[in-house]
């Protein structure tokens, strides 16, 4: 008897020691109905977006007064030959069209969307929380199964 009390008073103080932290933020699939959206923003219209993917931040982005919640995007942007890089873009929503900014040297160098930084970005960096995690779904969603890339819409002039 005394054994087991040994045992149970071990086991919790065992659990209490051991908690589990949270887990980063979530990982959040990005709509792959907007993915032509994201994908229309890429200045060499043979490369494509793949794999995106967002996490939540704790900021905003203020358009005009307006605060709205801020996810960060993290996709691959996937060159002819089939190499890929991560962009990261910051954006209003993940289910639905929403105001997109590029946050990440590489999403500034290959898409035409805005950069961030602006009065409506004010302190939204790759050194926010959520921007490096958002990348970190993306690197780890290419373990996965591989989302089918976008291409970009073609258009006439």
């Amino acid at each position: 008897m005394r054994g087991r009390i040994l045992l149970v008073a071990l086991a919790m103080i065992f659990s209490a020691t051991c908690k589990r932290t949270p887990p980063p933020n979530a990982c959040l699939q990005f709509s792959s109905d907007l993915m032509p959206d994201l994908a229309g923003g890429l200045i060499r219209k043979d490369f494509r977006i793949a794999n995106a993917w967002a996490v939540k931040s704790d900021q905003t982005i203020d358009s005009s007064g307006v605060k709205f919640p801020a996810y960060f995007l993290s996709a691959d942007i996937v060159a002819p030959s089939g190499e890929a890089v991560p962009g990261t873009w910051v954006t209003t929503e993940i289910t639905k069209p929403g105001l997109i900014y590029s946050v990440s040297p590489q999403a500034q160098k290959y898409t035409t969307w805005a950069k961030s930084g602006d009065a409506s970005t004010a302190g939204i960096t790759m050194e926010s929380a959520g921007a490096k995690e958002s990348v970190a779904c993306v690197l780890n969603g290419r373990a996965a199964a591989p989302q089918a890339g976008v291409t970009p819409k073609a258009t006439t002039p």
